[in-house]
């Protein structure tokens, strides 16, 4: 479950802000999760119960609603996201609970299901569920739901064939060579072979040497095929996502040097940014996460950090990509004399440092006296 829980996370990529519905959250330990990274979710499951020991948990604050995934206590399009770690194959009427989570996705929404796959009916867990638990229990054929995705008006489904670990695959030092030189292969070449390797399959040459990469490729789709039948993970969105268009943070700050400066006090500095990332640099969020604040860090004489959260600057207004923001406010003196550095970077606040995925800070040196 926790593999799952990941690869949710890889597929979605909930930014901060984000509404998510957990779906079937029975004690809420995604929602709990999710709050642990910043990403709050309202939990949704039919048992009353399993939500108030959810609620319970430790160190959280958990927002729940109970309520049938065939008829969500939501109004139209309110949510961003939707996760459904193996829940909805317990429910009655599969198509009609798609249909409803459709509904309360907005235009953008996407939702990601992690099922139950081929056979999960039949085997001994379930029928012990069923005897114990009077629980229904089914399959979720890869097709069939997404046909019914389809009918509820998500336009694009894919199923993800990787994203579950494959314990039974695994390849030799000469098997991972050989696969290296075929992913390093052009395609004439590749061509060139692949008629020659046809030749010498039908004269009857085994299935190593210089067969392997055909074997290999024949293997994997047969190993594969057979982890995702049985527990399939697919992804539905209301309209096909546009393609990743570039590093999400990125700044390109200008700072005006500084005089030397008298302790304790405070100098006015000024900065000139723009916004050369992807995303909206938004001035502020009704959660506290998300928002863009320009961060100082104070750095001794050798430039090792003394203090992360130096100083923050709030922005004066929302700044989109392309944008520039310039920005003048008065930064605190360290009380004692000396040399000091200083850097200056951005803050989503609650998610990152622009610095930490490859936006570059101003530095800056600072003579107190």
């Amino acid at each position: 479950m926790l593999h799952d829980f990941a690869a949710a996370l890889l597929v979605l990529e909930p930014a901060a802000g984000d509404r998510i519905l957990d779906l079937g959250a029975g004690a809420c330990w995604c929602s709990d999760l999710l709050s642990r990274l910043n990403r709050p979710a309202i939990s949704v499951d039919i048992s009353l119960d399993m939500l108030r020991a959810g609620r319970s948990r430790p160190g959280t604050s958990i927002r729940a609603a109970a309520g049938d995934m065939e008829a969500l206590p939501f109004r139209a399009g309110t949510f961003q996201q939707a996760i459904c770690l193996s829940a909805i194959h317990h429910v009655p009427d599969i198509p009609k609970a798609i249909r409803e989570i459709s509904r309360v996705l907005d235009d953008d929404g996407m939702a990601l299901f992690s099922e139950p796959g081929r056979g999960h009916a039949d085997a001994a867990v379930s029928t012990a569920a069923v005897r114990d638990f009077g629980v229904l229990e089914q399959e979720i054929l890869i097709g069939p739901f997404i046909r019914h995705c389809r009918e509820a008006g998500f336009e694009h489904v894919t199923v993800k064939p990787l994203l579950q670990s494959v314990p039974g695959f695994d390849l030799t030092l000469d098997q991972w060579e050989s696969w290296s030189r075929l992913a390093a292969s052009t395609r004439p070449r590749r061509a060139l072979a692949k008629l020659a390797f046809a030749a010498a399959e039908l004269v009857g040459l085994g299935k190593q040497g210089p067969l392997f990469e055909e074997t290999l490729a024949v293997h994997m789709v047969r190993t594969v095929r057979q982890v995702v039948e049985h527990h399939p993970v697919i992804v539905a969105a209301k309209r096909r996502q546009a393609t990743f268009a570039g590093p999400q943070w990125r700044a390109s700050i200008r700072v005006q040097p500084l005089e030397p400066m008298a302790r304790g006090r405070a100098v006015t500095m000024t900065v000139t940014a723009t916004n050369t990332g992807a995303a909206t640099w938004r001035a502020r969020s009704a959660s506290g996460i998300g928002h863009v604040t320009l961060g100082a860090q104070l750095l001794d004489a050798e430039e090792r950090l003394v203090t992360r959260d130096y100083h923050r600057v709030a922005l004066p207004h929302d700044v989109a990509p392309g944008q520039a923001v310039a920005l003048s406010f008065e930064c605190p003196v360290p009380p004692e004399p000396g040399r000091y550095g200083m850097k200056l970077d951005f803050v989503a606040e609650g998610i990152t440092w622009f610095e930490t995925v490859g936006s570059t800070p101003a530095s800056l040196t600072l003579g107190v006296v």
